[in-house]
């Protein structure tokens, strides 16, 4: 099965779970709080059991090798996504230019690209993005939260440090060089239990997210260009600086769905927390998370 058959029947399968998590939401099943409780489980326990669970295959100098070079990859990555939100969006609010250079920063990639490219790449693509994600945690607490507040190196570092998928990454790295020894059978059980809801649990989320979107101005002409660039230029930029390398077809394709993820949930809890354009943070979550659901199967066309 091509990359794009891959993507598409995985696509359906999220459409099912992102529906489900809307109209659970629009029925009141889902609460407000039900939505915060279902994001801090994913980000807090069950993302971490899924990124322990792709660092359980055979170690070798290739493997750590890849490891190494998609973390070179992603910081240069990161660097481009900066001066990205320097050059392409200059005009606008101080509150819409803050959200708008946090989300080209910062995309989903957590929730949405760890499901989607694990199902793309299987667990290799869950290994490199688990990787890939390091940088951007980076600088979604660094230059990203700088956009709405002021920030030091020294929260940066904590709460970098602390975050379980980090936490989770540094687990699975130690378990990786120690040969990746047999685990107790009911704690192998429940890290692959846990991590087989990450796709389920993590769709829902971003319905249930969509389901909260309102009074969206379609006519936004800077809404548009946003989700244009945050969809589909970045990621063709992307892959047209990496095609002339001979990178590996699964770390080239990992960051360019990375680059082609929508506006990350933060943006607008972030815009509200610090007196940002919150409505217009939630348009740009909603446009770019529902289109791609479009334009990711077509960006696996390329790779």
């Amino acid at each position: 099965m091509s990359a794009f058959q891959s993507m598409l029947t995985l696509q359906m399968q999220l459409f099912v779970f992102v529906a489900a998590g809307f109209i659970l939401t629009r029925t009141g099943t889902i609460t407000k709080q039900g939505k915060k409780s279902l994001s801090d489980l994913l980000i807090n326990f069950i993302l971490p059991c899924n990124i322990i669970c792709s660092f359980q295959m055979d170690m070798s100098t290739q493997l750590l090798a890849s490891c190494g070079l998609m973390l070179v990859v992603a910081s240069a990555g990161q660097l481009l996504f900066l001066l990205l939100s320097r050059v392409l969006f200059r005009r606008g609010s101080a509150g819409q230019l803050a959200c708008l250079r946090y989300a080209t920063v910062c995309s989903n990639a957590g929730f949405l690209g760890l499901p989607i490219i694990g199902g793309v790449f299987d667990a290799m693509g869950t290994l490199l993005t688990s990787v890939a994600l390091i940088p951007q945690r980076v600088v979604m607490w660094s230059a990203g939260l700088s956009q709405f507040t002021k920030t030091d190196g020294r929260s940066v570092a904590r709460k970098l440090i602390t975050h379980p998928c980090i936490i989770a990454v540094f687990i699975g790295f130690v378990l990786l060089l120690c040969g990746n020894p047999v685990l107790p059978a009911f704690l192998q059980k429940a890290l692959s239990s846990a991590s087989g809801t990450t796709t389920c649990l993590s769709m829902m989320v971003i319905g249930s997210i969509l389901a909260g979107a309102e009074h969206i101005n379609w006519r936004d002409r800077t809404l548009w260009w946003f989700t244009l660039c945050r969809l589909v230029l970045i990621p063709l930029l992307v892959y047209a600086i990496m095609l002339p390398f001979p990178f590996d077809r699964t770390l080239r394709g990992v960051m360019v769905l990375i680059a082609g993820m929508p506006a990350g949930s933060t943006t607008a809890i972030l815009a509200a927390r610090y007196d940002g354009d919150a409505p217009f943070a939630s348009c740009i979550v909603f446009i770019t998370t529902l289109l791609s659901l479009i334009t990711l199967p077509l960006l696996c066309l390329i790779l």
